[in-house]
């Protein structure tokens, strides 16, 4: 595939292209290099989870897997998690895990996620939306706010 991507963008060096192979490979690349990628609005993401721009990955037919790196905007989690509250009337730190943890960007590690998650729930949270039912961290539950 990257040989096409050579062949169909005469302004790629064969080092670029070196290069976005390393991180379709996922393996690291240099600061310096990453910053070469960035610049030219060919790589997206952090530059420890780096995936290929959409530009790129349409052109080599990856369209898929760009979409499972990038992920949703957090408004989509935020969405699926009050939805769950409404619905069943309270939610387990567990059960939130289970409804959106593989719906997180694939780039993510397992700690990546959970911490993805965590910043959600404090997010709404801090928004007044949610908040739990017990102080007893073990034992509680996400309940929505109830409005005066």
């Amino acid at each position: 595939k990257y040989t096409y991507l050579l062949h169909d963008n005469d302004n790629l060096d064969l080092v670029t292209v070196y290069l976005l192979d390393q991180v379709q490979k996922g393996n690291k690349i240099p600061k310096e290099a990453v910053a070469h990628l960035r610049k030219n609005k060919l790589v997206e993401g952090r530059a420890s989870n780096l995936y290929l721009a959409a530009p790129l990955a349409q052109s080599i037919e990856e369209k898929s897997k760009y979409i499972k790196n990038k992920g949703f905007d957090d408004q989509y989690y935020k969405d699926m998690i009050l939805n769950y509250i409404k619905e069943f009337g309270s939610a387990k730190r567990a059960d939130i895990r289970e409804l959106i943890i593989d719906k997180l960007p694939e780039n993510l590690t397992y700690k990546q996620k959970e911490r993805k998650i965590l910043t959600l729930l404090t997010s709404l949270k801090n928004k007044g939306i949610i908040t739990t039912d017990s102080s007893n961290k073990q034992m509680t539950s996400w309940v929505l706010v109830e409005k005066k």
